[in-house]
């Protein structure tokens, strides 16, 4: 009896060595087509803020009380993206999922389209215009935009020479710190 408990309890203790010593599961790194899928989500998300942006920049009777839900959402949108790259922790594993490039060619339609719809908006809504500080837009783009660079580095070079073309409309809405960050201070 006295050996059956010995016994019983070296088999436990053996049990709870090899239970404790079992290595846990290893995360698996991800990779670009990780940072890929928040582009996509994000690009979903102003899909249809957009529009409702390019609505409220041709009526006629445009309030601020109609714009303020409507940039608070794209500013939602923009930290949830930001969020979700911080998310991932450090850079990604760019050997795999998708390229710098892939990453680059999927945001900047995404930031020429949200810039040319609120420059839009402020060329007929001048009044307005103060909301983009009040809401914080340009801090919301540049949030993504270092995001993006520290989990995939060198993909700001390659979104910034595709942003190209709406440099100057980031410039003329005073988006200095997405203006700074893709490096246009000096070129127009």
């Amino acid at each position: 009896m006295f050996f059956s408990r010995i016994a019983s309890l070296t088999v436990l203790a053996l049990g709870v060595i090899s239970a404790a010593a079992t290595p846990a599961a290893v995360k698996k790194r991800e990779d670009v087509s990780d940072v890929l899928a928040v582009v996509n989500t994000l690009k979903a998300s102003t899909s249809t803020i957009i529009p409702q942006i390019d609505a409220l920049a041709a009526s006629d009777s445009t309030t601020q009380d109609q714009v303020s839900p409507v940039f608070a959402n794209l500013v939602a949108a923009l930290n949830t993206a930001s969020t979700s790259l911080n998310g991932l922790q450090g850079k990604v594993d760019t050997s795999s999922g998708g390229s710098p490039s892939d990453v680059a060619n999927s945001i900047a339609p995404v930031y020429s389209d949200i810039t040319t719809s609120l420059d839009n908006f402020k060329k007929h809504k001048p009044q307005f215009g103060f909301l983009f500080i009040t809401f914080g837009i340009d801090a919301a783009l540049n949030k993504v935009l270092l995001g993006l660079e520290l989990v995939v580095a060198g993909v700001l070079k390659l979104v910034g020479v595709l942003l190209f073309a709406v440099g100057g409309l980031l410039k003329g809405l005073g988006f200095i710190l997405t203006f700074g960050t893709l490096g246009f201070v000096g070129l127009f």
